[in-house]
Parts: structure tokens; C-alpha cells; sequence
């Protein structure tokens, strides 16, 4: 030590050049809202001609086994649900947290890919992905106009911008996305495909052989090797019309004669975006791994602004989900936090230290410590994120207190000292004032990061939310104490002047004198009473107790705090559509309703129609402060029915994807899916009508639904096979299908631009059973109806099939509105009731399989998180104890230490009380971070008290 004090042009310049290196690592760290940690949920859709069940026989249940084990040494999946609808089937996969969303997409692709070879035609053609969880956030700008169609506007502004975005070095994919992109519509003529006995599927496979290219090979002419190619026949609509198709009287049409070919907008897009009413183009941009998404998505604006002048008049842009906006915002209330935090310990230090210079000196430790914490942060792979800099805020308190300690026994060691000093007696003063308190200082610094270390076995919930934390705080808290033990003693003497030492009192001095002398007085008072003192620590004790028997069961329970935002989200699900515009027509009805009751609260909105029965509207409010009463009042207003399902929740970019679940669970599981439907629904049902909760849900669906059933005849269906090779069930449902709802059936690329080919009837021209009935099929030499062959009628539809982890399941779900948590746990015990009396006056019926009903823990995942936090805090007052007893070296001395904790338990769960906070991971961690600052001031104050104890001074000493 002696040799590094004396020399400090080393200690400032190997500070200084660390110092360049955090802030240069700072300034390169990726900036985000939340930590990196993702939990991946993989959507892979299935699209299919045949019922749910046939597709679940023959390919669904060997793709469920595939998935369910798809378990690697990088990837585990933690629940697998998949949803058989009429036409489609969905796979959500959900793995672990921490899981590559990269990896599991790769690996879920392969999956389904290597198993849709044995799928139809049709199936292999209709497969899409969609990954959410991922913890990246994106950027999502809406352009639109009152005058131009989305077409206009997307030939308008995307060749301005798109070549420019390759320059945003932070972005994987940014993209310009036309809902209503323009596709070549092969609308085919129902009486002339009729007549001429040609099946949609020839006509399908003829317009795919006609722009299929291949390659045969190559030829060597004298030195040029050149290949030998067959090119598409099929490059522009005049050429399609020409297509040549050949009837079953051996003569020749031609596609024109069958179809009229031509541009078109998307009959039925499959979404649909509106920013405050008006169609709009949306331009979606994603962060690479690891990327700076503030970063990208303020280079993208700037890229959008600086053309916005070749824009005509009337287009119109706005930044539906801006992250950067977001980030700013938040990292900068959390930086302004982080000053604050370290200007009031300055100023506390200034009143209670009296001199400026040995404030600065303390002082030194808050800024270098966070900036030496940049190093590990950025060799750690962290990114700066509301997380990581609430761990540094956290910190620049405790930061200053092992400089505080090592600065105050220097001068008390110079205090005793009347006569002058050379620099070698400053210089060994100072040393034996650094050799006494070095331990206390390690010891101290070592109790409050050691707390954090039982947070790396917490379940993955808990580290991919607080892991952030702790490493800031043990990177930041670790350094400080480094500083204190190099950087404050070599400043220290440097400022000591030749003569006799002398400091200037704090202008509290008079104030702490009294205070000093009043608290060695009550303390003398105190140890003397032992009926009192008793009494003390038995009344703390009893106290403890009845806050954890009473208080800890009515707290509100929660993972995080989420930051503050202005969006509010009303979703919205409906059921018995069959096309987009019908969910559109509905969302619209929702959002007028919703701009009527509460427009003037809203700035603008963004709806988005996924799909025929799903849609959600996003509400920017004016005043955030007012989310939580909008919240409810949105709930109020829209009441789940029988025939709608609405949900409200806040909504920021880049959220981790933390539980919501819900407040009650109740699963239905057995063999019988329509008694499982019927039972959800009853279920369901009753605990609407007892208005035990506002919103219930179920999942899937257990609505009644209707189809249209063409149930063929089976002596009609031989005859017909037998003489017209071409009929079968499969070419009559291709033929109902593109009657009904069309069909993609290739691309063309013509003019540089890629084309949807898009096959079907004329609009409308099935709109009723009748229609279907009316269809008319081509039969040797007549024409007859589709219900000469098959009888057509309105049937109850077969209930969806939902299955998770391999079992068929129905759900009954339901979630307190806002502001009424509070009633959760009395609307919890009545359901419980209503179920067991439901399953008690409700026997088996002969013959009828009774299903399984089992009421599950909803709240799982967060009471899985908490407990295994509750167990971190304990097993971090076992390290404390541990670190305490190779401190003091006796068992005596650690427990005196360990008194700290549960006076500062009681502290905390008083303020949790009083303020009406909740028991969520962050006041845990609280609790977690009060255990080591309260041990490693009490193990500063035990050390000096055996050291006076070793010295013989007096107990008033």
C-alpha cells in the first residue's frame, strides 16, 4: 500500500486510462428498455382442405410429438398448444426463458418442413411462422392519405425510401407492407367452367406448369459451354390468357375463355391496419441481435423526414410504435434518478464532512465507480436498459460509504496529532488509518454484493428481470471499493499540507455533537434496562410475526413494475366470421363506440384485423396519468357477451414478455371434445350471470357454431367415379372452395415485381346455402346443381380442437377488471365453490365420459418466481453469516451483525402497507439489497466496537 500511495501519478493514470475505456464502453453499449432475456413463442400455421380431426389423424399428431420433444442442450420447451380450426391449424410453441428466438424458429421450421413432404399439395403452400416473445422491440410507421388508395402510396414512397434503409447498419429487416398489394385475379366464369368439365385443380395446375421454368442440362459448342434451359411460357396477362387447357371431349380452351384475367386489390387481405380510421401502409423495421434499437429507429425517422418533401401534400406519416422515443424517455427519467441520487449524497456528505475537498474526495467514488462498471457490463454482453441503470441508481448511494468510512478514520488518526508532520509521517498515518478499517471496508463491500449471488439460481422469470441488476450493482459496488481503498487515501494525502492538521467543522457540527451525546446516552440507558431491553426484543420479534402471518397475504402480488405509457390496448374476438371485412365491420363499430365515449381522452388510434376473428385497437392517450381510470372505464364500457370477448391492457415497445395470467384457471380435460365445450360453456356462463367476475373467457372458443355441409350421396359419388375419373371429394371441395373463398395458386413476376396469382369465382357469388346448393357441376352431358349430388344444409359445426402438451383441453379463464384486484381473492374462493358444486349436482350420465376438471394455479409462474426469491433472500442471509464469521472469526459477533435484518424486514413491509405497494420481484430484491446495506454498515460498526473493546476505551468512548 505504502509504495501505491506513494507514487499517485500511477494510481491517476491507470484510473484515468479505465475511465476512457468505461466511457467509451458506455457510449457503445446497445441501449434498450429491458434486458436481452427472451422467451421464445413460435407460431407455426397449417392451412388444410380436410376436416381437423382427418388432418390430426394422418399429420397432426406425429407433428404434436415432434415439437413436444423438440428439447436440445440450447433449447427446451416448457408447453405446446395446438388449435385445429376448420381450415387451419396453429402450433404455439413456448420455450424456456433465455432461449434463442433465432434458434427455435430454425429449429421449429425444420420440424414442420421435414414432415410437410406427406402433407397435400395445398397444405405444403399454406405454412407460415410468427415469432413474439423475443424481448428486441421493432418500429412500426403508418402512412396514409384521404385521396390515394394504399396501392398509390405504397408505389409513391416505397422506391424513395427502401434503397436508403440499407444504410441503417443496427436494422435486420425493414420493409414497406401493403395490405391491399395489387395480384393478378383469375376470375373464373361459373357457367363456362361447367360446361367445359375442366375442375378448378386443372386449371390451377396448368397456370404452375405454365411459369415453371427448368434447366436440362448443358452442351459444349467448340469453346463455350452453354446450358440448355426450358423457360417459363408465361411472363405478362396477355400470355396467361393463352394458357391452353384440354376438356374431356379431347378439344383445346383457352384460359381467357374460361376466366377474365386483370389486376386487382386483395378481395379479403388477411390484415387490415387503420391509423385513426384512415387504411394505412405500415413500414415495420427490426433490430439486429444485439443491435442499438434507439439507435435504428431514430436513423429510420431521419431517413423518413429528410424525403418527406418529395412526399405529395397529402400523405401523411406517423409513428405508430417509436422505441426511441420510448427509451429516451425512460432512460432518461432513470439517468436523472442516477444524478439525483449522487447530488444528494454529495450534499449530504457536504453537511455532515464541512469541507469541500473532502467532500470531492468521497464524492470521486459515485461517477468512477458507475463509468469502471461500464467495462464488465460491456464484457458481459449487458445492454443499458431501465434494469441495468435502476442497479447503478441503486448503487451511488452505497458507493460512497466505504470512501466515508476510510477518509473519517484517516482524520481521526490525524486528529491526535499536535505538532507538525513530514510527508513520511503523513504517509504512514495514513497507511495505518487504510490497515485498519481495509477489512471492514472488503468485508462490508463483500456482504452487500454476496447478497446477489443466490440470484443466479432464481428461476429464469426472476434473472431475466432483476439478473441486470445485480450485475450492475455488484460491477458498480465491487469497484467502489477499490476506489475507496486506492484512489481516496492517494488524493487524501496529496491535499494534506505541510504542518499541523487541522479540518474545517461541518456546519452540522454543533448539531451532531448533541445528537452523538443524546444517542450514547439513550444507548447507555437501554443496555443498563434489561427488563426494557427485553421487552424491546420481544416486541420486534411478536411484530415481525404478525406482519408475515397478516400483512404479507394482503399485499397485491405482481412480477414488475411496468414503466409508464400512453397507449391502452382493447381487444377484441368474435366468433362465426368468414371473412376479414366482416371482423372489420365489427372493429369499426368497437372503435366508434370507443372514440364516443372517450375521443376526447385519445389522441389518435392504430387498429389492426388479424384475421376473420381477432382484431385489437390501440388508443394513444393525451394524458398518461390518466391510464389506470381509462383502463377501467374501457373494461366498463365493453363486457364480454355471448357472442364478443374483449380484453384491455397497457402496452409499451420492447416489454419484456412477462406473465399476465389470469385471476382464475379452471381446466376441462377428457376425450369427448363437444361435452367439454358444452361444459365451458355452462360454466362460463353461470359465473357471468352470478356476476362473479366481469370478463370470462374460455380458450378455445366454446361457443356453438354453424357450417354449410355438402354431405355427398354415396350411390351418386360411385356412379360418378365410376364413369368421370376427375370426381372425387377432393375436386368437388377445390371446386366449393374457389366458389367460396378463392385460392393463391403461384406467383408471376412481371415488370420487376412480384404478383399473388389469385384464383376464384366472382365476388358474392356465393352468399347463402342456397348459392352453395346452386353450384353448378358438370355431369357427362348436363349440368345439374351441387345439390343433385349432395345434400346441402346448416349444420352445428364440430367444436375446435385445442390440445396442450398432447392433451385434448378446454379452458375457463377469468381476470379482474382494473381498479377491483382488491375483490380477486373473494371471487377466486367463489368460483372454487361453483365448480365443486357444479361437479356434485351434475352426475355422469350413462354412457356419457365424465371430463376432468382440475382448478389450476394461474398465477404458477410469478408464485414460482417469488418463492424461489424468498428462497434467494434466505439462502443470502446464509452467505452474510458465512462472509460475517470469516470476518470476526466467532459465531457471537455474525449474529450481532445479522440483528439488522429483521428490524429492516419489519421497515419494509410497514412501507409496503402503508403505501398500498404490491409483493412483486422488485420488493423483494429490495429486501434482498436492505439486507446487504444493513449488514455492511453493522459489520463496520462491530469492527470498530471490538477494536475500542481491544484498545480498553470506555463504554462512553
Amino acid at each position: 500500500m505504502i509504495s501505491i500511495y506513494r507514487s499517485p501519478l500511477r494510481v491517476y493514470i491507470t484510473l484515468i486510462a479505465l475511465s476512457i475505456a468505461g466511457i467509451w464502453c458506455g457510449l457503445s453499449l446497445p441501449v434498450s428498455l429491458y434486458p436481452n432475456s427472451s422467451k421464445p413463442l413460435i407460431s407455426a400455421c397449417i392451412g388444410y382442405d380436410m376436416s381437423a380431426d382427418s388432418f390430426y389423424r394422418n399429420f397432426g399428431k406425429n407433428l404434436e410429438s415432434q415439437l413436444e420433444n423438440l428439447n436440445t442442450p440450447e433449447l427446451k420447451v416448457e408447453r405446446l398448444t395446438a388449435t385445429y380450426e376448420a381450415s387451419q391449424v396453429c402450433y404455439k410453441t413456448e420455450f424456456t426463458w433465455g432461449s434463442s428466438d433465432r434458434l427455435a424458429l430454425r429449429e421449429i421450421r425444420n420440424v414442420i418442413f421435414s414432415l410437410s413432404s406427406a402433407m397435400p399439395y395445398t397444405s405444403r403452400q399454406r405454412i407460415w411462422f410468427n415469432t413474439s416473445g423475443e424481448n428486441k422491440g421493432f418500429l412500426a410507421i403508418s402512412f396514409f392519405s384521404s385521396k390515394r388508395s394504399l396501392t398509390e402510396i405504397y408505389k409513391i414512397i416505397d422506391p424513395i425510401l427502401s434503397p436508403l434503409f440499407a444504410k441503417v447498419s443496427d436494422a435486420e429487416s425493414i420493409g414497406i407492407y401493403n395490405p391491399q398489394q395489387t395480384q393478378v385475379l383469375v376470375e373464373l366464369k361459373p357457367e363456362a367452367v361447367a360446361a367445359s368439365g375442366v375442375m378448378p385443380t386443372d386449371i390451377a395446375n396448368a397456370i404452375r406448369s405454365s411459369l415453371e421454368g427448368f434447366g436440362a442440362g448443358s452442351v459444349t459448342v467448340g469453346t463455350n459451354n452453354l446450358k440448355v434451359a426450358f423457360p417459363q411460357s408465361v411472363t405478362n396477362l396477355n400470355e396467361m390468357k393463352q394458357i391452353s387447357l384440354m376438356v374431356k371431349d379431347g378439344r383445346r380452351l383457352l384460359l381467357g375463355d374460361l376466366a377474365r384475367i386483370d389486376f386487382a386489390l386483395p378481395v379479403d387481405s388477411s390484415q387490415i391496419f387503420k391509423t385513426s380510421g384512415a387504411s394505412s401502409v405500415i413500414l415495420w423495421a427490426d433490430p439486429k441481435a444485439g443491435g442499438n434499437i434507439k439507435n435504428m429507429a431514430e436513423n429510420v425517422l431521419s431517413i423518413i423526414k429528410s424525403k418527406q418533401a418529395q412526399f405529395p401534400e397529402d400523405i401523411h406519416f406517423k409513428a405508430l410504435v417509436d422505441p426511441s422515443e420510448f427509451i429516451r424517455s425512460a432512460v432518461g427519467n432513470v439517468s436523472k434518478e442516477v444524478g439525483v441520487a449522487a447530488f444528494l449524497a454529495v450534499v449530504i456528505l457536504f453537511l455532515f464532512v464541512g469541507n469541500f475537498k473532502n467532500v470531492i474526495t468521497a464524492a470521486i467514488e459515485i461517477p468512477l465507480s458507475m463509468v469502471l462498471a461500464f467495462i464488465m457490463m460491456k464484457i458481459s454482453g449487458m445492454n443499458l436498459n431501465l434494469i441495468s441503470l435502476g442497479g447503478l441508481a441503486l448503487s451511488a448511494g452505497m458507493n460512497v460509504d466505504a470512501s466515508v468510512v476510510v477518509m473519517e478514520n484517516i482524520f481521526r488518526h490525524f486528529e491526535s496529532v499536535k505538532h507538525d508532520l513530514s510527508f513520511e509521517e503523513r504517509l504512514r498515518l495514513v497507511v495505518a488509518a487504510v490497515q485498519e478499517v481495509k477489512f471492514s471496508v472488503i468485508a462490508s463491500t463483500i456482504a452487500s454484493l454476496v447478497v446477489f449471488l443466490p440470484l443466479a439460481f432464481t428461476s429464469d422469470l426472476s434473472y431475466a428481470i432483476l439478473g441486470d441488476l445485480a450485475k450492475a450493482v455488484v460491477f458498480s459496488h465491487g469497484f467502489s471499493a477499490i476506489v475507496a481503498l486506492v484512489l481516496v487515501p492517494t488524493i487524501r494525502l496529496q491535499l494534506m499540507s505541510r504542518g499541523v492538521f487541522h479540518e474545517r467543522p461541518s456546519l452540522l457540527d454543533p448539531f451532531l455533537k448533541r445528537l452523538e451525546n443524546a444517542y450514547a446516552l439513550s444507548l447507555e440507558k437501554f443496555v443498563a434496562a434489561t427488563k426494557f431491553k427485553n421487552i424491546t426484543y420481544l416486541s420486534l420479534f411478536i411484530s415481525l410475526i404478525l406482519l408475515v402471518v397478516f400483512v404479507i397475504p394482503r399485499l397485491e402480488k405482481e412480477i414488475i413494475g411496468k414503466p409508464d405509457t400512453d397507449w391502452l390496448m382493447l381487444g377484441v374476438s368474435t366468433r362465426g366470421n368468414t371473412l376479414t371485412k366482416q371482423m372489420e365491420s365489427q372493429t369499426e363499430v368497437v372503435e366508434s363506440e370507443l372514440l364516443k365515449k372517450f375521443g376526447d381522452q385519445i389522441s389518435y388510434t392504430f387498429t389492426q384485423i388479424n384475421g376473420i376473428n381477432n382484431s385489437y385497437i390501440m388508443a394513444r392517450l393525451k394524458d398518461k396519468s390518466e391510464i389506470n381510470l381509462l383502463w377501467k372505464k374501457f373494461e366498463e364500457a365493453f363486457p364480454n357477451t355471448p357472442f364478443n370477448q374483449y380484453w384491455v391492457n397497457s402496452w409499451n415497445p420492447a416489454e419484456l414478455p412477462i406473465p399476465n395470467p389470469p385471476d382464475f384457471k379452471l381446466s376441462i380435460r377428457g376425450d369427448d371434445a363437444e361435452n367439454m365445450r358444452v361444459l365451458a360453456r355452462d360454466i362460463s356462463d353461470e359465473l357471468q350471470e352470478k356476476k362473479i367476475w366481469q370478463n370470462v373467457n374460455n380458450e378455445p372458443s366454446a361457443g356453438a357454431r354453424e357450417n354449410i355441409v355438402a354431405r355427398i350421396r354415396p350411390d351418386q359419388m360411385t356412379m360418378l367415379s365410376s364413369r368421370h375419373s376427375q370426381f372425387s371429394k377432393s375436386s368437388l371441395a377445390d371446386l366449393l372452395r374457389i366458389a367460396t373463398s378463392g385460392m393463391r395458386v403461384w406467383e408471376i413476376e412481371m415488370s420487376g415485381a412480384n404478383y399473388n396469382i389469385y384464383m376464384r369465382f366472382p365476388e358474392n357469388y356465393i352468399d347463402s346455402v342456397e348459392a352453395v346448393a346452386a353450384l353448378p357441376i358438370n355431369v357427362g352431358e348436363r349440368i345439374v346443381p351441387l345439390t343433385a349430388l349432395a345434400e346441402v344444409k346448416r349444420e352445428l359445426a364440430p367444436p375446435i380442437l385445442y390440445r396442450e402438451d398432447g392433451h385434448q383441453v378446454y379452458f375457463v379463464s377469468a381476470k379482474q377488471i382494473k381498479g377491483d384486484e382488491k375483490k380477486t381473492p373473494a371471487s377466486v374462493k367463489s368460483s372454487e365453490e361453483l365448480v365443486r358444486n357444479w361437479w356434485q349436482n351434475h352426475p355422469t350420465q350413462p354412457g356419457v365420459e365424465r371430463p376432468q376438471m382440475v382448478i389450476e394455479d394461474s398465477q404458477k409462474e410469478m408464485n414460482l418466481a417469488l418463492k424461489q426469491l424468498g428462497i434467494a433472500t434466505s439462502l443470502s442471509i446464509l452467505l452474510i453469516f458465512i462472509t460475517m464469521v470469516f470476518q470476526f472469526g466467532d459465531i457471537v459477533n455474525s449474529l450481532l451483525v445479522l440483528v439488522a435484518i429483521p428490524l429492516g424486514f419489519i421497515g419494509v413491509l410497514i412501507s409496503l402497507f402503508v403505501f398500498h405497494s404490491s409483493l412483486s420481484l422488485n420488493s423483494l430484491l429490495g429486501v434482498i439489497l436492505l439486507n446487504g446495506i444493513s449488514v455492511a454498515n453493522s459489520i463496520i460498526l462491530v469492527d470498530f466496537l471490538n477494536q475500542a473493546v481491544r484498545k480498553g476505551m470506555s463504554p462512553r468512548q
